[in-house]
């Protein structure tokens, strides 16, 4: 598989010192979680939130987790030669009828920027849900999918309708997970 940042070798990469603090943070966390593997971007926060030794080798969970609503700091440590990006996520995203169900229902998914699809999830949930189909009506912009998913999960009360789209992917390169991991166990040694 070829990755997406080719632009450094494995071994050109920022110096561990002329990293930003938050930058340190986030490779030593991803070093802890993740190990040298390849990860997707979404789940690397829902890992960090559910590990109960990051503490080990971070000072600051809560910042990391604030950190990795983002990809900011993870796209940072590619251009710093840490990470490579194996996949660009976020394309031909959708909309998904989280609830579908084959034998009643139509359509469980509206590509983004299909409008009559998206309609067409929106009569199907009003429909299932016993509510007026006139609920676009209340929506400011009906071709803006952000504005209709929200407008028909805040009526539900529970989310039904959610984007989906693949996840960037990234990974260590072999030198620098070396590195981080000597950082993380050097952490670890001092507690």
């Amino acid at each position: 598989m070829s990755s997406v940042t080719d632009s450094r070798s494995d071994d050109e990469h920022t110096p561990w010192d002329e990293l930003t603090t938050a930058r340190q943070r986030v490779a030593q966390t991803i070093a802890h979680v993740h190990g040298p593997q390849t990860f997707n971007r979404p789940d690397l926060r829902e890992d960090v939130e559910g590990s109960d030794t990051i503490e080990d080798v971070i000072d600051d969970k809560e910042r990391v987790l604030t950190s990795l609503k983002y990809t900011r700091l993870l796209n940072d440590l590619v251009e710093d030669g840490y990470l490579v990006k194996e996949f660009q996520g976020g394309t031909n995203p959708i909309i998904l009828d989280i609830e579908y169900d084959s034998e009643r229902d139509t359509r469980n998914a509206a590509p983004w920027g299909n409008t009559s699809a998206l309609h067409t999830l929106v009569a199907q949930v009003c429909d299932r849900e016993g509510i007026t189909r006139d609920l676009l009506d209340e929506v400011g912009n009906p071709y803006d999918f952000n504005e209709v998913k929200h407008k028909v999960n805040e009526a539900v009360g529970r989310t039904v309708l959610q984007p989906y789209a693949d996840p960037s992917k990234y990974r260590f390169t072999k030198e620098t997970y070396s590195l981080v991991a000597e950082k993380n166990k050097a952490s670890d040694d001092e507690e």
